[in-house]
């Protein structure tokens, strides 16, 4: 307990310092960028209503995930099989997070990973990185690319 409680201090006493930035960065572990909320309801494959802290509903983005026209039912049916209504999620932040409507965010969902990824790589949406959230664009173009290989989803009706 004193361990925990001597390396919470340090940190603390860190942060206070002139290169909260830096510090910051190299402690990234006690600044989590990431939140948990509730699922209030699916509004489409890559996006959906999550309760924050018991108060506010926010409508939740799913950065890098375009869904083809072709493939809208699907992917929210998909996006509907792994978000139930009331479950916790987490949400990963990159640089943008916020465009006024739409909050901006990677999901993952207990026991399946993250949501983002599953919809690219299962063929139901393809890769759409915007300039500021690349955080995880090498891993979802590689998963876009195992996708048309395999020629699942929207890639197995291009043939």
């Amino acid at each position: 307990m004193f361990k925990i409680f001597s390396r919470l201090i340090f940190i603390l006493t860190l942060i206070g310092c002139s290169k909260y930035d830096e510090v910051k960065e190299k402690f990234s572990f006690a600044f989590p960028n990431y939140v948990t909320c509730n699922v209030v309801r699916v509004i489409s494959g890559n996006t959906f209503d999550c309760q924050l802290q018991n108060i506010d509903i926010e409508t939740i983005e799913l950065i890098g995930v375009q869904i083809s026209p072709s493939f809208k039912s699907r992917a929210s049916e998909f996006s509907e099989s792994c978000l139930r209504r009331g479950l916790p999620v987490k949400l990963e932040f990159d640089v943008g997070r916020y465009d006024g409507i739409n909050i901006f965010a990677y999901v993952y969902v207990p026991g399946k990973g993250m949501l983002n990824a599953l919809l690219i790589e299962e063929g139901y949406a393809e890769y759409n990185g915007r300039r500021s959230n690349v955080k995880y664009e090498k891993h979802l173009l590689s998963l876009q690319e195992r996708a048309k290989e395999q020629g699942k989803g929207i890639w197995g009706e291009v043939k």
